[in-house]
């Protein structure tokens, strides 16, 4: 080992051999010097960087001691939170103030459990609002506008319109066709779905099993109701019955349903 001074000093290849870390890592980990502490070079010896193998060896040790702190799979372990939802948490970081790791090690970051716990304490009660959406299956997969509603934990009519007036953040669809009758067949990303879950804001629809308490009438505010009224204007002979057989086969729900929010377009046409 060569000295310098009188102490012995390591270069970043003798340092990269002696603590099992590719050369890559320890260049990287020497330009965040400024973030991460790591010690500046002491000198050169044949023309190459230079440090104390002591003074190394301690910062390495402190930089590396995680005790009291938690990885994103020991978040998971501890309180239950799907991996994916904290990886769309701290995706999400800008808008939800996800707090910052204590520390980065490779590719792995530790926060300090007590902050996170109290940021997502206040984060939980900030999003009482929203419903709580199915992380499960595989974010490739291509499914309908009714399935991304189930995923969202939300009826399907109350998202029905989002292709056509879509919130602040709903996703274009990944696929799109039309029928032979002229209708639009959308299919969404799930994973695109999941980052509307937790990207969307307050008015993103109405979850599933929730009233309207301000109704002027039945079905007031509700979209079934404008799509109900178009359909009235473009068939005005149509028996009740059969229209609304014809808007659940096209939007979803049951004729019983749509029966009564034909009668409420009835008697509220404007």
């Amino acid at each position: 080992m060569a000295t310098l001074d009188g102490r012995p000093v390591l270069t970043r290849r003798e340092l990269s051999d002696a603590y099992e870390m590719s050369i890559t890592h320890r260049e990287k980990l020497y330009r965040e010097r400024e973030s991460n502490s790591h010690p500046e070079a002491v000198g050169t010896v044949s023309r190459a960087l230079v440090w104390y193998a002591a003074d190394w060896d301690q910062w390495h040790r402190r930089h590396t001691d995680v005790a009291g702190l938690e990885s994103r799979a020991d978040l998971h372990a501890r309180t239950g939170v799907g991996l994916s939802t904290l990886q769309l948490l701290w995706r999400g970081r800008k808008a939800n103030r996800h707090p910052e790791p204590e520390k980065t090690i490779g590719n792995t970051m530790y926060w300090n459990p007590e902050t996170w716990d109290a940021w997502y304490q206040g984060y939980k009660a900030n999003q009482q609002w929203r419903t709580n959406p199915d992380l499960s299956g595989n974010a490739e997969d291509l499914i309908s506008l009714s399935e991304a509603a189930r995923v969202l934990g939300m009826e399907p009519t109350s998202i029905t319109k989002y292709p056509v007036q879509p919130p602040k953040h709903w996703p274009a669809p990944a696929e799109e066709t039309t029928t032979d009758k002229g209708s639009v067949k959308r299919k969404y990303r799930r994973g695109d779905i999941w980052t509307y879950a937790e990207r969307r804001e307050r008015g993103g629809g109405r979850p599933a099993g929730t009233t309207k308490t301000n109704w002027r009438y039945p079905y007031d505010g509700d979209p079934r109701l404008q799509q109900a009224r178009t359909a009235i204007k473009a068939n005005p002979e149509t028996p009740a019955a059969t229209l609304a057989g014809q808007l659940a086969r096209e939007h979803g729900g049951t004729a019983g349903t749509w029966s009564h929010i034909v009668r409420s377009a009835q008697q509220h046409p404007e």
